[in-house]
């Protein structure tokens, strides 16, 4: 079974308008000539039975037409006769240096597979047919554009649905009520943290744990518009990183929103707004590209000499006798790590009077893990054995009860799957029970009931980009083995600092998430505890009670999982260690 909605990009019903037209989008570009992600959208909207695009282009500001830099130095030269000959040198230098550390990092990211496109240009002619230019009225700043009425009204008469900001300039005027429901653009950050430019740079500065996106219709605030959706992704590690993940993945939920507007013929409600009392951010300075150039020098240098000292982040696993809200962590009592093996990911089981607990076994030497088991004593823990093994990697081993049987729904996202499998023999005979659902990359699987109704939540890749950590959703079907059907909301949640799974603990009738918060380049840097406060096929409600920080042993890093059977109580936590130990 494939999700629907919640995950596919899904085409309108045919007949949505009462004039019988397709839906329309105009694209506003600067030029034929666009970026991927513009190209990506184009391609996807004309390859729907009913939508279609038309190209709006309005020249961008010479300056900016003939290369960013071209475009400094005028400014520069301006701000010369303002400010005067030192000022201006500052200025001219601060581009330099942060022109320079983008074309390194251009070099490194042309390295990688999944971005190496990232700063090519594709021709939109090739996918869309219908195109009318428009001149802008350019500010004397070179950002402002603004169009005369008779332009204006060459875009009205293309009777576009809605229209989509794919190009340079801050658009003002009449041009934002020129199309039926306005102009949907990108800014690609928080906008209530961060606005501005460059984009995706200042959280790197700052190393700030997740990078935002916002999606809005434009209105004649800056950066201040009709909010839809805004979303939280994980920060990579550089700046060109980091803006590439964040294009590509907003990319599919502005495609996902436009698909879910032409479906309905109207706008989404909006987000509410707040104030926003940070800075505008602007291009770094001199002393702040430097600082970022040392700090990706540092944070370069510091990896490569672990490496080199064969020093790896290795996850490890604790437990206490203790039910999960009276548990004090820095009891715990350690569970060693095989050599050349990490733990991570445990689950406490007790039958026939013993306690087993169920985790991730990672073998850095088939680069893949297997489902171990090892009973729990007093205060020591004895290997029982491998619980499951296949050719794929295997993590996450979440395990339920249903009609007196014991099951598990491992993490299995390597093998595009979700599947279920059955204790034949306790603790370490499993045997696959059924495949419930495929072609998805999902980590974490949680399956669960409540109020007489099954509840999967997982965390789904939607594009295939190895990153579980930001979408949480939610499927619920009669019975673990029954027809899942997406929650009306999903995703529920788009937010690296609590989306992804960590465990599920009860206290009474009361059920409990434990979520991951990510840390800046950093898998699991924390755990939250979140109670479930309500859950329908149309409504999910939780509250954060506790955050869990990896501050109870000297030397780790991180801690993204517990769990507890009321008795004894689970959890790991991160460290560096030669894999060796």
């Amino acid at each position: 079974m494939r999700p629907d909605s919640s995950t596919d990009l899904q085409s309108p019903k045919p007949g949505q308008r009462a004039d019988g037209k397709g839906f329309k989008i105009g694209l506003l570009a600067d030029s034929n000539m666009s970026s991927k992600y513009v190209f990506e959208l184009a391609q996807w909207i004309q390859s729907q039975e009913t939508m279609h695009a038309v190209l709006i282009l309005h020249p961008a500001n010479p300056a900016i037409a003939n290369g960013p830099f071209r475009g400094q130095i005028t400014r520069l030269v301006q701000h010369r006769r303002r400010f005067g000959a030192l000022s201006t040198v500052s200025r001219l230098l601060s581009k330099l240096l942060f022109r320079g550390i983008v074309a390194l990092e251009k070099i490194r990211l042309k390295k990688t597979l999944r971005h190496a496109d990232h700063f090519n240009s594709f021709n939109l002619f090739s996918v869309v047919d219908e195109m009318i230019a428009i001149s802008p009225i350019i500010s004397k700043s070179g950002f402002i554009f603004r169009f005369n009425a008779a332009d204006i009204q060459r875009v009205k008469e293309l009777d576009c649905d809605i229209m989509v900001r794919c190009g340079s300039g801050i658009l003002k005027g009449g041009i934002l009520s020129a199309s039926r429901l306005g102009i949907l653009s990108f800014h690609h950050a928080d906008n209530r943290i961060n606005r501005g430019l460059p984009a995706a740079f200042w959280e790197v500065y700052f190393r700030q744990e997740t990078t935002g996106f916002t999606i809005q219709v434009l209105t004649e605030e800056l950066d201040g518009g009709v909010v839809l959706m805004r979303g939280q992704l994980p920060t990579r590690s550089y700046f060109q990183l980091n803006e590439a993940s964040v294009y590509e993945k907003s990319n599919y939920y502005l495609k996902r929103l436009i698909g879910r507007i032409a479906l309905g013929g109207t706008l989404p409600d909006a987000l509410p707004s707040v104030p926003y009392s940070d800075r505008l951010y602007r291009a770094p300075n001199t002393v702040q590209t430097v600082t970022y150039a040392l700090n990706q020098l540092s944070y370069r240098t510091r990896n490569m000499a672990n490496i080199l000292r064969g020093r790896e982040l290795r996850w490890r696993v604790a437990f206490l006798h203790s039910d999960w809200r009276n548990a004090v962590l820095w009891r715990g009592i350690e569970i060693e790590n095989p050599p050349f093996h990490f733990l991570a990911d445990p689950f406490v089981v007790t039958k026939v009077g013993k306690s087993f607990c169920f985790m991730e076994d990672f073998d850095y030497g088939q680069d893949r893990g297997e489902i171990a088991v090892y009973e729990l004593r007093e205060n020591e823990a004895v290997r029982a054995g491998v619980a499951l093994s296949e050719p794929f990697h295997l993590s996450f081993p979440y395990i339920f009860e249903y009609q007196g049987g014991l099951f598990m729904c491992p993490e299995t996202h390597k093998n595009r799957d979700i599947r279920i499998y059955k204790c034949r023999d306790f603790p370490l005979g499993w045997t696959l029970e059924k495949v419930v659902m495929q072609n998805v990359s999902a980590g974490d699987t949680m399956i669960f009931e409540r109020n007489g109704r099954w509840w999967m939540f997982t965390n789904i890749d939607p594009i295939d980009s190895d990153d579980h950590c930001s979408e949480l959703l939610i499927f619920h079907a009669s019975s673990p083995f029954g027809d899942w059907a997406p929650h009306a909301n999903n995703p529920i949640v788009v937010d690296a600092s609590r989306a992804r799974n960590g465990g599920l603990l009860r206290d009474g009738d009361k059920i409990f998430r434990v979520s991951q918060g990510q840390g800046f380049d950093l898998y699991g840097r924390r755990a939250l505890i979140n109670e479930i406060v309500e859950l329908t096929e149309s409504s999910y409600r939780e509250t954060c009670i506790a955050e869990v920080d990896p501050y109870f042993k000297n030397d780790i890093c991180g801690t993204h999982h517990m769990h507890s059977n009321g008795s004894i109580t689970v959890f790991d936590y991160l460290s560096r260690s030669s894999i060796r130990e």
